[in-house]
């Protein structure tokens, strides 16, 4: 018989990879082990897609709830969660997302996604942790796009021009501050 530890990895390649030849047949009970445990991969699967979709609803207002969500269920599939928080998931999303067919065309869609990674972040910071505390160097003024989300408001226009911006984002407990700073700072992490 497998120790607890070994069951658990069994049961986690099912769950993640599904590799199910060798947890099935330590599943008891019931007449389809196979279509109970598809609930719990089905259950997986869903809730990091969501939990990804909940953390960059800037970036799916930007480049739309669909592609947002077949990102997601591929990032999901290639890149399990390596942490036991869910909060600390996603961190190399926006990198992936840039790598997704049709991303070509938003030039600055990492670095937006970056931008809004950082905000989320900083969202669930207390007060006083260097937590709360983030820099990006972005090729483009994301934080102006980043801005047109936060206010809801809908420009005549509005035209998005490469140019280098280092944008310091603080805060804790859900607000937070964007702001330009100069090229580099001591310390910084662009």
């Amino acid at each position: 018989m497998p120790t607890l530890a070994e069951i658990q990895s069994f049961f986690r390649d099912a769950v993640v990879a599904g590799n199910t030849q060798r947890v099935l047949p330590l599943l008891n009970g019931g007449c389809d082990p196979e279509k109970r445990l598809a609930i719990h991969q089905r259950n997986y699967h869903a809730s990091l897609v969501d939990a990804l979709t909940v953390k960059f609803p800037a970036t799916a207002w930007l480049v739309g709830s669909p592609f947002l969500i077949q990102a997601a269920e591929h990032f999901v599939r290639e890149h399990p969660p390596e942490a036991p928080c869910i909060a600390e998931y996603g961190a190399a999303f926006p990198e992936f997302l840039s790598h997704c067919p049709g991303a070509e065309r938003l030039p600055y869609l990492r670095e937006f996604a970056q931008l809004e990674w950082f905000v989320g972040q900083i969202s669930i910071a207390v007060d006083g942790s260097p937590s709360g505390l983030y820099y990006l160097h972005a090729s483009w003024p994301v934080d102006e796009l980043l801005q047109l989300y936060l206010t809801d408001s809908v420009p005549d226009r509005f035209e998005l021009s490469p140019t280098d911006v280092w944008i310091e984002v603080r805060g804790a407990r859900g607000e937070f501050q964007l702001k330009r700073v100069d090229e580099r700072r001591p310390h910084d992490d662009f």
